[in-house]
């Protein structure tokens, strides 16, 4: 069965001028993240923007080092 993430919130920061999406794990619902969308994102276009942020985060770790603290 294909891995899927469902969005469970959808935040806007005014001030900040920031939106925020948070996706949780289907098989895992201990699984979450949230990630930056772009700011006033409906909820008709958070798909999308989940998708794509998903994607962003996935090419970037896909690469990345993990250290230990000093």
């Amino acid at each position: 069965m294909p891995k899927s993430v469902t969005v469970a919130a959808l935040t806007h920061d005014l001030v900040g001028k920031r939106s925020f999406v948070v996706l949780v794990w289907d098989d895992d619902p201990t699984k979450q993240v949230s990630l930056p969308v772009e700011f006033g994102c409906s909820l008709d276009r958070v798909r999308t923007h989940a998708e794509n942020a998903m994607r962003e985060l996935s090419a970037e770790t896909a690469s990345i080092s993990v250290n230990l603290a000093k």
